[in-house]
């Protein structure tokens, strides 16, 4: 029996960050990195925001198919072997899949790995849609597209959500046709309306994407081509394609880790956690989108990462999650960048919060930059001013998202923005500009409060 004070389960963003910051912060300590597949930087890297950012970023360019591929290749691999460069010594890499054999213990062929504390971060899969036809063992995922790496002439893709928008913009730029299948009459269901609208325009005017809203599928056959069978409006309709795209969400990891020997409790959408993410087993963490209710985003399993490797530095959970500072970006045309609650949730909240835009039609960098469309909103706490929710609309919104998240995570309120010098002429001044927009609102409404009128002239005569 092998023994490692830390054994993490998973090379992505979820786990790779934890043994790095851990094993620095104890070069004594003996770390174990367990990978399916021996590499570092779990889909993210290699079928997910990394390959689709780069065929985004040269999607415009005159660059031919195989010029793409092979620079995505370039990245990847440079990426990767940075990566494995920059392993502490104290970190064995393993390529192997693991499962759990008891509470303190991993079994991996055979041979039984002990350990004091475990991370589990083997993220989640694309999930498959249940249709009938023969066609549906065939249907592509995003794995299979950045396996494959092949440009079909026309491509159905189903589900609008992130994945689903970005694939269809991306190819469609590149001059694949492009069917988009949803089974309700908009997109992006879990953004506010007024900033997915721009995108939905975007979507409608491209000559290489066809819209069918509220759709439902009923089957997917393949003989030579695919077949999808679904209804419309009470009506029976048939589209013919070369590739078909499941994009419908996915499902966490763990089907195959044992975890009930580690006494580990999960439900349908994955590991259950507390707000230190460490599991009913309190020798085991879980980080990234394996855990239930985790947001499913590189950057905020990197946090993750941050809070799991202090907690078991200190060996106490000092550190917690909270999740209403997560941040993300969408690099849809245009982007939506958004950080902290949206207006959807704080209204579901039942949250007291005042709303306010400022239209990037009178931006002199947007002027500018010929990208004058979109808008940033604050959503900001009415009774303390605090910016609790930032949403971007822009065609840059992905250069000052950092900005936002800042704003967020800080609680910043209105008057510590406004107070910031920001660069003329820059997008991130927009930040200053609503921030005043807001605060002069705010006065407004206070000043027509009689004490408030009052006590100001009292104090001008004085």
């Amino acid at each position: 029996m092998k023994k490692y004070d830390l054994i993490i389960i998973g090379g992505g963003p979820a786990g790779t960050p934890v043994a790095m910051e851990y094993a620095k912060l104890n070069p004594e300590k003996k770390v174990l990195l367990v990978d399916k597949n021996g590499e570092l930087g779990g889909e993210c890297l290699f079928e997910g925001c990394i390959p689709s950012k780069i065929m985004k970023e040269i999607s415009q360019t005159s660059k031919s198919w195989e010029e793409i591929k092979n620079f995505k290749k370039e990245i990847l691999q440079k990426r990767s072997k940075a990566a494995k460069e920059n392993l502490p010594k104290n970190v064995e890499l393993l390529k192997a899949n693991a499962t759990f054999f008891a509470s303190h213990a991993i079994e991996i062929d055979n041979e039984i790995y002990e350990f004091e504390k475990c991370v589990i971060g083997v993220g989640s899969k694309p999930n498959i849609p249940n249709y009938a036809g023969n066609g549906v063992d065939k249907i592509w995922t995003n794995v299979d597209f950045f396996k494959n790496m092949q440009l079909p002439k026309t491509l159905s893709i189903i589900g609008t959500g992130a994945i689903a928008i970005e694939f269809t913009q991306i190819l469609a730029d590149l001059g694949v046709k492009i069917n988009l299948f949803s089974r309700s009459n908009t997109i992006l269901k879990k953004i506010d309306n007024d900033a997915k609208q721009l995108v939905l325009e975007n979507l409608k005017k491209h000559p290489n994407i066809n819209l069918i809203f509220e759709a439902n599928i009923k089957e997917i056959n393949f003989e030579n081509q695919f077949e999808i069978i679904y209804t419309q409006n009470n009506q029976t309709k048939t589209i013919y394609c070369d590739k078909v795209l499941s994009a419908i969400g996915r499902s966490a990891n763990i089907s195959n880790l044992n975890l009930e020997k580690a006494e580990i409790k999960y439900d349908k959408h994955g590991i259950i956690t507390n707000k230190h993410l460490q599991t009913s087993n309190p020798n085991v963490y879980a980080n990234g989108d394996v855990v239930s209710g985790f947001p499913a985003f590189a950057h905020t399993a990197f946090y993750g990462a941050h809070i799991i490797a202090q907690n078991l530095f200190l060996n106490h959970n000092f550190f917690e999650i909270d999740f209403d500072k997560n941040s993300w970006v969408l690099f849809s045309n245009p982007n939506i960048a958004t950080s902290g609650i949206s207006e959807l949730e704080a209204n579901k909240r039942g949250l007291d919060i005042i709303i306010d835009k400022y239209n990037f039609n009178i931006d002199a960098k947007a002027q500018i930059t010929h990208t004058d469309n979109g808008f940033l909103k604050f959503i900001v706490e009415k009774k303390s001013l605090k910016v609790i929710g930032v949403v971007i609309v822009h065609q840059e919104a992905n250069q000052i998202a950092g900005e936002a998240a800042l704003i967020v995570s800080n609680q910043m309120k209105l008057k510590d923005i406004i107070s910031t010098i920001h660069p003329h002429p820059t997008l991130s001044e927009s930040f200053s500009n609503l921030s005043k927009q807001m605060m002069g609102k705010w006065m407004m409404q206070k000043l027509k409060n009689p004490i408030i009128e009052t006590l100001l002239e009292m104090e001008r005569n004085i």
